[in-house]
């Protein structure tokens, strides 16, 4: 047997918020029957609010906190080190081209970021990369693939400038083709009877549905100076969120304004892919954030989006109405979770400008990047927690995050995914 000596080696929006709309019977873990036995000593083990100090066992790599009586291949010594679920970016679009993957890979697991939503992408593009995720030694996706939109909303216009630029070539030689893989036009109740089996052949892990300013859904939606800038129209997201759950797939909602939210929560969708109002400066309803709060709706951050209008007059205050809305959910208790939807970029960034806008805890900040990020991306899985029976996926730290949170992902010496150690 080895023994190491390692020296290097929610937030109170409970994520339990999360766990009430699912079937406790559909949760499970990955075993890995590949991994290692390891024995881990002298760590302090996050358990949701503090650390505690405890001798753990990983088997089939799966955390076990009494020893399954197997002999260990490895005794990890963590030497008074902090122990925290891995953490998740709960918003992107940076998996589906083969450019440069593997540095981004890489930048997600060396920042210890192990889980990603990828909220729209083209199958056709997206599949040939698969093998790259969702295994043991990477990172795990789950995918909505193509968005819900009207004729002529977002994202077909970005869809239509990337075919222009070639990026497509090969897959598509047309707009039209590039339907149900790239975006599903639902303009009515009929569009949306007859196009939802094929929405379902292309096995989404979730719906994504695109509800952009729907307070004007009826000027914008035959105007083409707004095309790309318009979304579904408002009546159909409770039909489409009925569809979707009697499906067992969750619902994502893309949002920019306060009517937007406003329209999704009382639709019953299960998430809010953005904070709301980045873009226009206005508050959030309270009796929205406390519906959502509610009903256990998930809200994204995706605050880093801001930054595109750094140089912009009013750049002040969106950042002001950022914060209000953040300190509005907070307080009504919405599950936050953090992602950043910056397609050259990761929830790193995002988290580092949450913490500088000091609306939450270090706690509160450290649940919304691991165990919230991690359930709305992976909502029936049993990862994003150290607990028995949970997959052994974890971060090793040399401070302690609650204490500290300054150069967090520096300070990570171990990173353990599925009982695998990770290079």
């Amino acid at each position: 047997m080895k023994t190491f000596n390692t020296i290097v080696l929610f937030i109170f929006f409970s994520s339990s918020a999360l766990s009430q709309n699912l079937d406790e019977k559909a949760t499970y873990a990955r075993p890995n029957p590949d991994s290692q036995h390891m024995k881990l000593i002298n760590g302090h083990w996050f358990n949701g609010t503090t650390f505690e100090q405890k001798t753990v066992w990983l088997s089939d790599g799966l955390i076990r906190f009494k020893n399954p009586g197997i002999a260990e291949d490895t005794i990890l010594d963590l030497a008074d080190q902090f122990v925290i679920p891995p953490f998740a970016e709960a918003h992107n679009h940076n998996l589906e081209s083969s450019y440069e993957l593997d540095k981004r890979i890489a930048s997600y697991l060396e920042n210890g970021i192990f889980y990603v939503k990828h909220l729209s992408s083209i199958k056709k593009r997206v599949t040939p990369l698969l093998k790259h995720y969702n295994k043991p030694d990477g990172i795990d996706v789950s995918f909505a693939h193509a968005p819900l939109t009207a004729s002529g909303g977002h994202p077909i216009a970005l869809r239509e400038r990337y075919l222009e630029k070639g990026y497509f070539q090969g897959l598509f030689t047309s707009i039209e083709e590039i339907e149900f893989h790239g975006y599903v036009r639902i303009d009515n109740a009929t569009d949306l009877d007859k196009k939802w089996d094929s929405i379902l052949s292309f096995a989404p892990d979730f719906i994504k549905l695109n509800l952009l300013y729907s307070e004007t859904y009826e000027e914008r939606k035959n105007d083409t100076a707004y095309f790309g800038q318009k979304g579904l129209n408002p009546k159909l997201i409770r039909p489409i969120v009925e569809k979707a759950h009697a499906e067992g797939l969750r619902v994502s909602a893309h949002v920019e304004t306060a009517h937007d939210f406003h329209v999704a929560v009382t639709a019953g969708v299960d998430e809010i892919a953005h904070l709301p109002e980045l873009k226009n400066g206005r508050a959030i309803a309270k009796e929205d954030a406390l519906l959502a709060q509610k009903k256990g709706l998930v809200v994204v951050t995706t605050v880093s989006l801001v930054t595109k209008r750094q140089k912009r007059p009013e750049y002040q205050d969106l950042l002001h109405n950022i914060t209000t809305n953040l300190k509005l959910l907070k307080a009504s208790g919405v599950t936050l979770a953090l992602g950043s939807d910056m397609y050259n970029d990761n929830s790193t960034e995002e988290f580092r400008m949450l913490r500088n806008l000091n609306v939450f805890s270090n706690l509160e900040l450290l649940k919304m990047w691991t165990e919230n990020a991690t359930a709305t991306t992976f909502p029936r899985r049993k990862v994003g927690r150290l607990q028995e029976g949970y997959e052994a996926s974890f971060l090793v730290l040399k401070t302690n995050p609650l204490a500290n949170l300054d150069a967090i992902t520096e300070n990570i010496t171990l990173r353990i995914k599925q009982g695998v150690v990770l290079n």
